[in-house]
């Protein structure tokens, strides 16, 4: 799919607007990804400070020229202590409550924050000052101080790219006041309609007011003898923090006079402080009856192969699939064919092959971006007409929203196509030659927060995380064919950065923008640590790597393996290795292999002809006793999507029916159904594919990968687009595969700069040698265990019943006996033969004859006998077989 849509919708955008939410856990935000230090600036007008004013003894407002950046508001919104170090107030007068505002850096007065403003042109960072100074009626000076550091290079960026220039600006003048900062009040309650309560506080409020589905009982209004809590909060962007949408369950009685509470354990925090005790105020009456949800307008992509379908308010129950939504409005829901054509009607809507809309979805036909959007897929190959006229309504009682309210128009809307339809470009020439390019002095920049060593030379401790964010470059490897781009780090933890697929832009992997420092031990220095990694701590970066010799990300994650190039008749290889000489006298008491002595080799492949990255390991045992050891390849996965960003439909596609969940991790067995006894911990692998599941983070390993006929290969499809990822190796060699995520909500709802936090949208799988973590794998004395894995895109496949480095298929058999498959072949450019057949009989159903081609499946389908299945079979000109696929397996 080539859907302009997929490409340019931000994640949540219908609360990605405001700079930051509001919630009981405190600030999330939903913006852009960072703008990057050390970007060039210069052609862009520089920002400045255009007005400083105090909003109360405790708040000063910086606002500037123009918009901020996301970054910068990103940053302060997740870090509150950040910007502090960078500006300095003085004029305080000797021995008065402001006299701590004498020039230093506020950072040096305990408790200042600098955070967003959400105003509607966030163009404001206000300053609360901590509680050793006060303003005064007095005039002061405000002003930035970077030091040594460029304004610009810390952040301080608009969003078209200017910067306050240089390491300081000029003083601004302003002048304080005495009136008290207040603790919340509500200026304002008002029914809006039946159902919806706006409530304007006074102020601005930090944190306290949850965001999203409400299920608490600490907001409350109550008439006379009966109370009602809301069921949904809304955070209205663009009100400084002060406005939010309360929604209920039921119809408010318009001639009833209600009281609203807001109970003490909100602690809603302004600049004076949480309130500690509740908040009430009186509801005005107003509006009429609550609406109910209904399509508000639809719109086709500028592509003609999606249509973007609007409802009036957030769903949460479309038909009866529940509809997602994190706390910054992510969806990620997906949606089958079936379940569209239960929802909507279309009329007047065809495609350019005379097929009716309703008849040319995809499988997996749809999504939710967000609560209220719904973007509909047609199959590859399908486009409406240009210029075409149809319409779109709803089902009757179709959706129901957050409310629980049902839908009840099915008045229709008109849906008009473009009458030019324009796909975005990526410069690909699929005609152009093979070649093999190669820069061995490429370097890349990986933003992360600063930190120290401790004293032992390995760990890094929470009290060494310094408060700031700095580009720590990297020697790369990039090698690039016409398909494919890929970036190696040797110097950082020999890994596999990135995997461009060339004819889309995007990348199959993930890249973290901003490190964090995280998972400390807390023991005392110099004793051995409980942390839950080898190190004492750990940074995620991204891209696949191998980690040795022991459990979680091993030991040498962060540091310089020994490399060698090779290249010649258009194949490049690069060959890392990696002795294990390392026996860390602090690590956690579980890590128990000590130095192995074993060494490791591994030789990332890329063929001119070639889509694909291969990644050769070989572990050698060269002592004279046998060795226990783990070895994993950790990959994290967010194809179809820039390399810092995932898509929140992903799924994971694997021939693995049964997992075993970690037993930290018992929520899963709220998601899925069990597939053993009571308290064994193994689960079917059904809902646990779909990220959007995953309610919180978790660890699960895939069962019986090695004795599968079809089981050496899983990956992860990206549901916007249909572009898919696909790891293929020798499971019988690599038998374990361990599932992470950081869940939905962590993944989706996370600010990239929140310091420690490193939840991020990716899909995070393992390869083992062993089966689980801390179970080891044994090499025995002189012996060598090695493996191929193959990193390959996949292109116009929701799902995939089998792989091979020639390509992926995905067979399906209805209850009916009707068969439909999709095949994407690795051999692009080359004539092959795709057959599918009886898998009882050998009957052919259907075949095809066809060139391989970047950005398409081959489709066949045909019907079986209830209960029988299907199977299909690539072979190339000269009629070897290439792969072949079965249903049912």
């Amino acid at each position: 799919m080539n859907s302009q849509f997929n490409r340019t919708r931000p994640r949540g955008a219908a609360l990605a607007l405001a700079v930051a939410l509001t919630a009981a856990a405190g600030t999330v935000v939903s913006l852009s990804q960072p703008v990057l230090a050390q970007s060039q600036h210069s052609e862009q007008p520089s920002l400045r400070v255009s007005k400083v004013s105090s909003v109360d003894d405790k708040s000063i407002d910086i606002t500037f020229n123009k918009a901020l950046g996301s970054d910068i508001l990103q940053f302060t919104a997740a870090n509150s202590a950040y910007a502090a170090q960078y500006i300095k107030v003085s004029g305080g007068v000797a021995g008065g409550a402001d006299a701590a505002l004498d020039g230093r850096p506020l950072s040096q007065i305990a408790g200042t924050t600098v955070r967003p403003v959400d105003t509607s042109d966030h163009r404001t960072l206000r300053v609360v000052l901590g509680a050793d100074a006060t303003l005064d009626g007095h005039t002061y000076e405000l002003w930035f101080d970077g030091g040594s550091d460029k304004l610009g290079d810390l952040f301080f960026r608009s969003a078209d790219g200017g910067v306050l220039p240089g390491s300081s600006t000029k003083q601004s003048k302003f002048r304080g006041t005495s009136q008290d900062a207040a603790l919340a009040t509500v200026s304002s309650a008002k029914q809006v309609d039946s159902r919806t309560v706006d409530v304007t506080f006074a102020g601005t409020v930090w944190s306290g007011m949850p965001v999203g589905a409400y299920t608490g009982t600490t907001i409350t209004l109550t008439s006379g003898d009966s109370s009602v809590h809301p069921v949904y909060v809304e955070s209205l962007a663009g009100t400084s923090q002060r406005g939010y949408r309360l929604y209920f369950g039921a119809d408010l009685n318009s001639d009833a006079s209600y009281q609203l509470s807001l109970g003490a354990g909100l602690r809603l925090t302004t600049s004076a402080g949480p309130a500690t005790a509740e908040v009430v105020a009186t509801v005005a009456g107003g509006g009429g009856a609550y609406a109910a949800p209904k399509i508000a307008g639809a719109e086709v992509g500028a592509s003609g192969d999606t249509i973007e379908v609007r409802f009036s308010h957030r769903i949460a129950k479309a038909g009866d699939l529940g509809v997602k939504e994190t706390k910054t409005g992510v969806s990620g829901t997906n949606v089958t064919a079936d379940q569209v054509r239960g929802l909507l009607r279309f009329t007047g809507l065809t495609t350019t092959s005379g097929r009716d809309v309703s008849q040319a979805l995809r499988d997996d036909a749809a999504y939710f971006p967000d609560a209220s959007t719904l973007v509909i897929k047609l199959d590859s190959g399908q486009t409406l007409r240009a210029g075409a006229h149809g319409r779109v309504a709803l089902v009757q009682g179709a959706v129901t929203d957050v409310t629980g309210t049902a839908s009840t128009s099915t008045a229709s809307v008109s849906v008009e196509a473009p009458r030019h339809f324009t796909s975005p470009g990526t410069g690909f020439n699929s005609n152009g030659p093979d070649y093999l390019k190669v820069d061995t002095h490429a370097t890349t920049v990986f933003e992360r927060y600063d930190y120290k060593v401790s004293d032992d030379g390995v760990s890094v401790r929470s009290d060494g995380v310094a408060n700031k964010v700095v580009g720590q470059t990297i020697k790369t490897i990039e090698v690039e064919n016409k398909y494919i781009k890929a970036t190696f780090a040797p110097s950082y933890g020999g890994r596999l950065l990135s995997i461009i697929y060339k004819p889309t832009g995007h990348d199959l992997l993930y890249t973290n923008p901003v490190g964090t420092p995280y998972g400390f031990s807390s023991a005392a220095p110099g004793t051995p640590g409980n942390s839950p990694f080898y190190q004492n701590w750990l940074m995620v970066y991204g891209g696949v790597f191998p980690t040795l010799t022991e459990a979680e990300h091993g030991k040498y994650w962060n540091v310089p393996w020994d490399y060698k190039i090779d290249q010649s008749n258009g194949k490049f290889s690069l060959t890392m290795t990696k002795t294990d000489d390392v026996d860390y006298p602090f690590k956690p008491s579980k890590y128990v292999h000590g130095a192995t002595g074993i060494k490791t080799s591994v030789t990332y492949s890329v063929d001119a002809r070639k889509p694909t990255v291969d990644m050769a390991v070989s572990l050698n045992n060269p002592n004279a006793e046998d060795k226990q050891f783990e070895y994993w390849t950790c990959t994290t996965l967010a194809p179809g999507a820039p390399s810092t960003s995932g898509s929140p439909t992903m799924s994971v596609v694997s021939p693995v029916k049964t997992v075993y969940r970690d037993p930290g991790y018992k929520w899963m067995e709220s998601v899925e159904q069990p597939a053993g006894p009571a308290g064994s911990g193994l689960l079917k692998l059904d809902k646990l594919k779909q990220m959007s599941n995953w309610t919180n983070s978790g660890i699960a390993y895939g069962q019986d990968l090695a004795t599968m006929r079809q089981g050496n290969w899983w990956g992860v499809v990206n549901h916007e687009n249909d572009e898919g990822v696909i790891r293929v190796g020798d499971n019988t060699k690599t038998p374990g595969m361990k599932f992470w995520e950081w869940g939905q909500n962590g993944s989706f709802d996370t600010n990239v700069y929140s310091k420690g936090n490193s939840a991020r949208p990716y899909i995070e799988l393992w390869a083992g040698a062993s089966l689980k973590f801390f179970t080891p794998a044994t090499l025995k004395a002189g012996q060598t265990l090695s493996w191929t894995e193959t990193f390959l895109p996949t292109m116009d496949l929701g799902d995939v019943t089998n792989a091979n480095t020639n390509g992926a298929a995905d067979v399906k058999v209805d209850a009916s006996g009707n068969v439909t498959s999709r095949l994407f072949s690795t051999a692009i450019g080359q004539r092959l033969h795709a057959t599918l057949v009886d898998a009882a009989t050998g009957k052919t159903l259907d075949e095809s004859s066809f060139t391989g081609t970047v950005n398409t499946a081959v489709k066949l389908k045909g019907k079986v006998a209830p209960g029988a299945q299907a199977r299909l079979v690539l072979t190339d000109a000269k009629g070897a077989t290439l792969l072949t696929a079965e249903s049912g397996t």
